[in-house]
């Protein structure tokens, strides 16, 4: 009795500890999308990647990233592409215990990106929204690592950056009027 209480109490302290590091280290990586101002005139919004600003009445869109701020109109623009790509996480793989199921591909870390930006007529693209999470793939622990993160999202803990980016997108496309995916 007393060996199943030890374990029960081992696995809850991991469980926590796990729960705590996943929530402050996607909190450093997460991306931002804030809306700032949004009526008839102009959609305003404020993402990791910079400050912007789509004008309806006056057709351009406005922006800040870093140092550099500028202004284009809508007819400069040839598209607007929404991304969203899985990468390796080999440093994070390593950081969370690398094991001999780390060498199929299934079972390798990744990181999900999600991006959001507006393409001009010369080739130049200006990002407006960035965003990742680390996916952790382990043997036998995805049911884990599913149940995990679909709870920290309902608590809040977590964002769901596949809706957050999804919304952006649409938000962003309505605004940007007839502009073509790309």
């Amino acid at each position: 009795m007393t060996l199943l209480i030890i374990i029960v109490f081992v696995l809850l302290v991991g469980m926590g500890l796990d729960v705590a590091f996943l929530v402050l280290f996607q909190r450093w990586r997460e991306g931002k999308f804030v809306i700032v101002r949004d009526d008839a005139e102009a959609l305003g919004f404020v993402s990791g990647v910079g400050r912007f600003n789509l004008y309806s009445t006056q057709q351009k869109l406005g922006y800040t990233i870093g140092s550099e701020r500028g202004s284009l109109p809508f007819d400069a623009l040839s598209g607007v592409q929404y991304r969203v790509e899985e990468r390796r996480s080999l440093l994070m793989e390593l950081f969370a215990g690398f094991d001999l199921t780390d060498f199929m591909q299934r079972y390798r870390d990744t990181r999900c990106w999600y991006s959001i930006a507006v393409v001009t007529r010369d080739g130049r693209h200006i990002p407006l929204y960035l965003a990742s999470r680390w996916q952790q793939r382990e043997f036998l622990m995805r049911w884990y690592f599913n149940w995990r993160d679909a709870t920290l999202i309902k608590l809040g803990w977590l964002k769901d950056l596949a809706a957050e980016s999804e919304q952006a997108y649409e938000r962003i496309r309505a605004r940007l009027g007839d502009i073509r995916e790309l």
